[in-house]
């Protein structure tokens, strides 16, 4: 049973929300500073910050997030805040250092205004270690002044953000009993990363091994158990929450991180600026390399293409929002003039270009009429693939193995009754059944296993849906290997540990969900698509098994739903012995 909180905080993470920088300019210095590099000590013109505020509402947005720099010194910052409740927002929330909410008037104009939520920025338990860490005398007593004021209002909702670096991580828990005993219940805990003054200035400095803190960290952690506390991670190395795994940051808030530097990631797909900060030994410290790796990986594929298969998805298609909103700060790095890596300026190819020579066309639709209606794509490719939610249909309109002209390869199915029906059909094609609790009592009581049967374990956007449909992997396969000892039909997505031996090799392909009809790879149909096909961990323990050059683990949301244990290394002479 999920605890309510998991709901609640998932909830949150997927709220459509519009963070709208006011300033290039803060009243602090702070060493770990992650965009000091845009600092300037400009204010973002106000008719710009009243367009950007419209037009997230405009697009579907419900929390407006008023961000900076430090977004209160900003002149017309009361005035952003009405303006974002008269635009309907649900709440307007703000980050902030808070040293100007120790003036009343101030904190009580905001409040008025329609401020909801105030997110304080406190690193550390006392002065000496928070003002040291933000370069600025007296802040912490200013801005502590501020949190007391907006708690004893009791007007708005209390949070606080604390970056978790070397010069705090051992007083962590300190700072959280003391926040706790002044009022505070909500707590976001963000990992320092390499940008900015981060690394600049405070890389021999910020940086920690993250074992050697892991009893301060595990100390801090503990405190989310709490009933009447929420605990936030951004940003922090899953691999490193093995015990804590609800805590790992919801992997849709990537779209925020990219969101936040919209046009750095656009110019590198559209003219191959690379990120400037994209250096291995800045990298293994960002929460974003996977997610930059395999983009330079997919730019990589495009060039020079030789996918097995192209995938195309109405049905995922059809229920993505629009995007919208970016960091002005990343417009601003993006017309630095850094160099441009020359093998991703080639000409674009149309996805069509791109597949020639690929064998299978694989067509995710709602039914089978959706799915006919894109085999006018990709003509040349000669074999279909096939996953409808709804088969009615599927099996008058097959003849001779063949769909309208293309062969039939396999059809995916989440149903019992659908495979079982295709299963009993006098064809050739593959019949993979897709693994869940749904399906997992059907797999245990067949006699004997059809060989035209696969299995495959699906990935899922939401951990409450891992949680609903997910089978307990090790407990199933070892019955399944108890009941088919002798067969070993084709499953794909399970780890061989589990398994019991390597999975089917997936092909690669061509997804032209994360393209434009043009041919462009386009950053937020990426981001999304990485999340549910790409983004999956391993357990620290992960590193001394046999299979760990070959396995990329369990899907984020899996891991987060049912945590680590389930992966349990194999030893070089149990895999041999598979």
């Amino acid at each position: 049973m999920l605890d309510e909180r998991v709901t609640q905080h998932e909830d949150a993470a997927h709220e459509k929300r519009n963070w709208v920088r006011l300033t290039f300019a803060c009243n602090d210095h702070c060493v770990f500073c992650l965009d000091s590099d845009t600092h300037d000590g400009q204010m973002r013109d106000a008719d710009e910050v009243k367009r950007q505020i419209l037009d997230g509402r405009k697009k579907g947005a419900t929390r407006l997030i008023l961000s900076g720099g430090e977004p209160t010194i900003h002149p017309k910052y009361v005035d952003f805040v009405k303006l974002g409740k008269l635009a309907g927002y649900r709440k307007v929330q703000t980050v902030t250092n808070g040293r100007l909410f120790s003036y009343p008037e101030f904190l009580t104009a905001c409040i008025d205004a329609g401020l909801n939520e105030i997110t304080f920025s406190i690193h550390g338990p006392n002065a000496r270690v928070h003002d040291a860490l933000v370069g600025t005398k007296g802040a912490y007593e200013q801005e502590m002044k501020g949190l007391r004021g907006a708690l004893a209002s009791g007007r708005v909702i209390v949070n606080v953000d604390i970056v978790i670096n070397r010069g705090n991580v051992k007083v962590l828990p300190e700072m959280l009993d003391g926040l706790y005993a002044e009022g505070v219940r909500e707590f976001d805990l963000l990992q320092v990363v390499p940008f900015g003054r981060a690394f600049t200035a405070g890389k021999d400095i910020l940086f920690y091994d993250l074992e050697d803190a892991a009893p301060y960290l595990q100390r801090a952690l503990a405190f989310s158990k709490r009933p009447d506390v929420h605990v936030w991670l951004n940003r922090f190395p899953p691999q490193h929450l093995e015990g804590f795994e609800h805590l790992i940051q919801d992997p849709y808030k990537l779209n925020d991180e990219v969101r936040g530097r919209r046009d750095e990631f656009t110019r590198q797909l559209d003219i191959g600026e690379k990120l400037d900060c994209r250096d291995p030994g800045r990298c293994k410290y960002c929460y974003l390399q996977k997610l930059c790796d395999t983009l330079e990986d997919v730019q990589t594929a495009t060039l020079t293409p030789a996918y097995e298969a192209v995938r195309v998805d109405a049905a995922w298609e059809a229920k993505q929002p629009a995007a919208f909103g970016g960091d002005p700060a990343s417009a601003k790095k993006a017309k630095r003039g850094l160099p441009v890596v020359g093998t991703s300026t080639a000409k674009k190819r149309t996805p069509e270009e791109l597949s020639a020579g690929a064998g299978v066309l694989v067509i995710e639709a709602t039914d089978v009429a959706a799915a006919r209606a894109q085999l006018g794509t990709f003509a040349g490719i000669p074999t279909v693939a096939l996953f409808v939610e709804d088969t009615t249909g599927l099996a008058d309109a097959v003849k001779d193995g063949t769909l309208d002209g293309r062969t039939l390869a396999r059809v995916t199915v989440r149903k019992p009754d659908d495979a079982a029906a295709l299963l009993a059909e006098d064809t050739a094609f593959e019949i993979e059944v897709l693994l869940s609790r749904f399906t997992g009592d059907w797999l245990l009581a067949l006699p004997a296993l059809p060989a035209r049967l696969a299995l495959r374990q699906p990935t899922y956007e939401r951990l409450t849906e891992a949680a609903d449909h997910d089978l307990d992997l090790p407990s199933f396969f070892a019955q399944f290997r108890s009941a088919h000892p002798a067969t070993e039909i084709p499953v794909r997505g399970v780890p061989a540990c589990i398994l019991g031996r390597e999975p089917a090799p997936l092909p690669t392909t061509l997804d032209t969900t994360m393209m434009t009809p043009e041919g462009s790879l386009e950053i937020f149909r990426y981001t999304r698509r990485f999340i549910l096909d790409h983004y999956r961990t391993k357990s620290l323990r992960c590193g001394h098994c046999a299979h760990t050059s070959t396995c990329a683990g369990l899907h984020i949301n899996q891991v987060r739903a049912h945590g680590y244990a389930w992966m349990q290394p194999v030893t070089a002479g149990a895999a041999a012995a598979e």
